[in-house]
């Protein structure tokens, strides 16, 4: 069956969730990380379309009855592990509105989100890691006076707290209660589902809402990138908080029957085990992990990546040379995405761009009078860029300015934050995302990202591209991975700080990479790093993302030594 065959039955996502049920009840469609002991208590699981429709229906039930109904918000801790999506499912069957949390959020953010969003339900585990997370949440909900149902799953939960490991399938009874309910719902593709926020560095986080239409425009990001068929099995290593847990891997989940093997924390042991065992199809990972991949190679491992075809990452800008040797050693193609939390979405997929060179640092433009992209999930997209200081819109090739988006998938506006909404859209309705673009190709047909609005060394007065100086420096033999950031001077204001990981055998000063930009790639001398930091690893966070301010810190070290 074509995963579109049905789909203008396809309004929500509950719609997609009782079509698996009906259709693929046997298919398994959920698989536990295999080093679940480590995340939580309990058995790591295989689950069918049966057996997950089925817990969601008992957990579904569990907070309807302890409160929670359409409109309400559930606050939920969110490991990725086979629960938190079928807490996430029941709170959509009820009307709720989800917001999920990373696993590491303490009292304090826990209680900034309740006095934030007034929840009616916590929803958590018994332990997360070392932590006792059930036993957190009773607390802060006692201590805030927060008029909210505790629920958790595990066992040995504290004295209150509503356990929701019951698997026992519903009675008749209680099966016309919960269809009751569901009736009652009704839900509409505009009724918002889940809540996300931003990961930014400011004190109070963004949250960004989205709705069962925008959440399924992307449903089929998967079958479009990576040709990945009904039935198919993905592996998917995101945090289940995260907006791209949602466009990318929820809805093209339910959207094609799929079989989502989960991970996360990141473990690259668990990660290559897990490819072997599970034959995935297609995965995701930030460009440092296929850096780290190709560097075990190059020392000599043999790695089985059978029947893995495409691998997404998510960065403005990959090394071309990524693409060549996942090609050639592996006959694996990766595609680049670009997106945010606010539902921006740009994907460099070889249906669009066939050249790997061209496909490394540009995307297809939906400017107006192009093509845009051939693939269904970004279809209605449209971009243009635009002169921050003045608001002209550019047309010129190689003339930076910021990008501008619209599209279905695009929020209409931050949750809480009138003021924020309104500072983040132009006056003609285009969002803002605070990233430099510029027109390439021979027709002007694709954007090449130039760097971020915020992300600007000042160096005596004239800007530098933290991006433009690593991608540049990732050019050097020697490179294998390069991140730039700015080193606050006394003279100039600030210098370009740059921190590498060298390929096995390699060497390098600060002197001969310049040489290499200054001679080989023509860089401006204002451009050229004065402070290198080589480094065995990039470090990174739980994200699996490279952690900036971990090499701020460690180049200002520099810095003052010298």
């Amino acid at each position: 069956m074509n995963a579109l065959d049905d789909s203008r039955q396809i309004l929500v996502l509950q719609d997609l969730l009782a079509r698996n049920r009906r259709d693929y009840a046997d298919n398994e469609c959920l698989v536990d990380p295999i080093d679940r002991a480590r995340i939580a208590d309990g058995e790591a699981k295989r689950l069918t379309w049966a057996e997950f429709g089925a817990r969601v229906d008992r957990v579904a039930l569990t907070l309807s009855r302890a409160g929670l109904g359409k409109g309400d918000v559930a606050l939920l801790v969110a490991p990725t592990l086979h629960e938190t999506l079928v807490a996430q499912l029941a709170c959509i069957e009820l009307g709720a509105l989800v917001a999920s949390i990373p696993v590491q959020y303490r009292e304090n953010e826990v209680e900034a989100l309740i006095a934030r969003l007034s929840p009616k339900a916590l929803i958590g585990y018994a332990r997360l890691g070392k932590h006792a997370n059930a036993r957190m949440l009773a607390e802060v909900a006692d201590r805030s006076g927060a008029q909210a149902a505790v629920l958790a799953f595990g066992a040995d939960l504290p004295d209150g707290v509503i356990p929701l490991d019951n698997d026992t399938p519903l009675s008749d009874a209680e099966q016309a209660e919960l269809d009751a309910i569901r009736e009652a719902v009704d839900p509409q593709p505009d009724d918002p589902a889940f809540l996300v926020f931003t990961s930014g560095t400011s004190a109070r986080p963004k949250a960004i809402a989205r709705t069962h239409a925008q959440t399924l425009t992307t449903s089929s990001f998967l079958q479009d990138v990576a040709d990945l068929p009904m039935g198919g099995c993905f592996l998917s290593p995101r945090m289940l908080n995260t907006v791209g847990s949602l466009a990318n891997g929820l809805a093209s989940w339910l959207h094609l029957a799929a079989r989502m093997v989960l991970h996360h924390p990141f473990d690259i042991e668990v990660f290559l085990r897990q490819i072997a065992q599970e034959r995935p199809q297609v995965t995701s990972c930030p460009p440092a992990i296929l850096n780290m991949i190709l560097r075990r190679i190059e020392e000599g491992e043999t790695l089985d990546l059978d029947g893995l075809k495409y691998i997404t990452s998510g960065s403005a800008q990959l090394n071309p040379a990524l693409f060549r040797e996942f090609r050639e050693r592996f006959g694996i193609r990766l595609v680049n995405v670009y997106g945010s939390s606010e539902g921006a979405m740009l994907i460099s997929s070889d249906k669009d761009i066939p050249d790997e060179e061209t496909r490394a640092h540009c995307f297809m433009s939906h400017a107006k009078g192009q093509p845009g992209s051939c693939l269904p999930a970004l279809t209605g997209t449209q971009t243009r860029i635009v002169d921050p200081s003045t608001g002209e819109e550019i047309t010129a090739p190689d003339q930076v300015g910021e990008l501008r988006l619209k599209g279905p998938g695009m929020l209409a506006g931050y949750w809480d934050d009138a003021d924020l909404t309104r500072e983040s859209f132009d006056d003609e309705g285009w969002f803002r995302t605070g990233d430099l673009f510029t027109f390439s190709g021979d027709q002007g047909q694709y954007l090449s990202f130039a760097g971020r609005l915020k992300n600007i060394i000042l160096r005596g007065g004239l800007n530098i591209s933290a991006e433009e100086i690593q991608n540049l420096a990732a050019t050097h033999p020697a490179v294998a991975e390069a991140v730039a950031v700015a080193v606050p001077d006394a003279k100039l204001g600030e210098k370009v700080g740059l921190a590498v990981v060298l390929r096995p055998g390699h060497q390098l000063t600060l002197d001969e990479l310049n040489r290499h930009l200054r001679d080989v790639r023509k860089v401006a001398v204002f451009k050229l790093p004065e402070y290198l930091k080589t480094l065995d690893a990039l470090p990174t966070m739980a994200s699996g993302k490279t952690d900036i301010h971990a090499i701020r810190a460690l180049l200002r070290a520099e810095a003052a030594t010298d």
